[in-house]
């Protein structure tokens, strides 16, 4: 009797270290961070995430989300540092995660590693190439388009898990750019199959309908421009903000329509984006996706701790009380932990554009704001051939770009900032 007492509080005690070995790393204060981030206010968001080492169960989450607000501020080599030190502990953890099965069944799911969802860790290879491509550094893009590639292979995702169109046209960009042609019509191939309503071919023109001419010049919604150029603009967008955990496990979905996304310069309106990819519909997918496998687990793990509350309490009904108390009541909770600082929508536009292209200016309209917000753009606006390259999230003083709202329809004159240079 008194060993069957000792091994249950010696479990009591178990969970009680599992706690405090949570407390303890979480030495990162991620929702300060994250709010500072979504105010523009970057300096504060990187003092609360912090700059030191990260170690612990939320390794990977930290660094996503530290190498996010890098690169918003437009330092790209911290960012991809961050995003590739993020990948390197999750190719670990594939091997040696098995080891932090036991401690989820004394408290709860937040004693393992956070891994991500299978479309997260997509974007950390795709925002490591937009970082990649910031420099001018399309042999390190290439690398991670095919890491991209690779993450979205069934057997790599998850058969049941959602694709993602905005990495593949991303990585078919990169290869395409790089030289690899026959493998960039793969990836346009596959991103046109995801998007029924859009018509993406094999050069990465995109238009609504029947498939365009490969020789065409499109302006983004599938019409031709007015002045063709041999120039082409093709800028990525990563808009608005993506549901937290708690919105998804409430089902709250926004009722407003995606942003309209209009690229000018000067009053010359190039054309528009097109939204590829919904990140809050592949987190809502992949949470409703994981829900039985997560209540089952969830059920059984209260039952097991209902079991060593039942053992203690015949022994002792106060102690037995008290493990039911901290083991259900104060330790079971949901796992709550994602990527925040991802965007909601994933665009792009690829328009005919002057030769001479220094900036332009975007307009979004929508998207749950009511005025139209404009962008000047002059960084990251890089040239490799006869294609600039740019990228843009509209958050306030994103990488030095200007923003200010409209009290009307016209084009509001713009935030002068500093050029980018290019690169032939």
């Amino acid at each position: 009797m008194l060993n069957r007492l000792f091994h249950c509080s010696r479990g009591l005690l178990l969970a009680i270290h599992c706690a405090l070995l949570l407390s303890a790393c979480a030495g990162h204060d991620l929702p300060d961070a994250r709010t500072a981030f979504y105010q523009g206010n970057y300096g504060l968001a990187k003092e609360e995430i912090g700059s030191d080492e990260i170690d612990g169960v939320d390794s990977v989450l930290v660094l996503m989300e530290r190498g996010t607000i890098y690169q918003t501020e437009g330092e790209y080599e911290k960012s991809s540092m961050d995003y590739i030190r993020a990948g390197d502990i999750l190719k670990e953890l594939q091997t040696y995660s098995l080891s932090e099965g036991a401690g989820s069944w004394v408290v709860n799911d937040t004693v393992y590693s956070f891994e991500g969802a299978p479309f997260e860790q997509t974007m950390l290879h795709s925002f490591t190439a937009l970082n990649h491509l910031a420099m001018g550094n399309w042999g390190d893009g290439g690398v991670e388009a095919r890491r991209i590639i690779y993450s979205l292979r069934p057997e790599e995702r998850g058969e049941d898990y959602p694709d993602d169109a905005f990495s593949r046209y991303l990585a078919a960009f990169i290869l395409q750019m790089t030289g690899d042609r026959a493998n960039a019509e793969v990836q346009y191939q596959l991103a046109d199959e995801l998007l029924p309503e859009l018509s993406i071919d094999d050069r990465g023109g995109i238009g609504y309908g029947a498939p365009r001419s490969i020789a065409a010049v499109y302006n983004g919604v599938g019409l031709r421009n007015e002045v063709a150029s041999e120039y082409e603009l093709v800028c990525f967008f990563l808009l608005g903000r993506s549901p937290t955990m708690r919105e998804l496990r409430g089902q709250y979905i926004h009722s407003f329509f995606p942003p309209q996304i209009q690229i000018y310069t000067g009053d010359r309106h190039l054309g528009d984006a097109t939204i590829l990819t919904n990140i809050h519909s592949l987190a809502m997918t992949t949470w409703n996706l994981e829900a039985p496998a997560r209540i089952a687990k969830t059920a059984a793990r209260i039952a097991a701790k209902e079991v060593l509350a039942s053992a203690v309490d015949e022994q002792d009904a106060a102690l037995g009380a008290l493990t039911r108390i901290i083991l259900i009541g104060m330790m079971e909770r949901p796992d709550f932990r994602r990527w925040e600082t991802l965007p909601r929508w994933l665009a792009v536009a690829r328009l005919s554009c002057p030769a001479d292209l220094t900036s332009f200016d975007v307009k979004l309209q929508g998207g749950g704001s009511g005025s139209a917000t404009v962008l000047h753009v002059q960084k990251p606006l890089l040239r490799r051939g006869k294609v600039f390259f740019s990228f843009v999230r509209d958050l306030p003083g994103f990488n030095g770009v200007g923003m200010i709202e409209e009290s009307d329809q016209s084009l509001a004159k713009p935030i002068s900032v500093s050029s980018e240079g290019s690169e032939e």
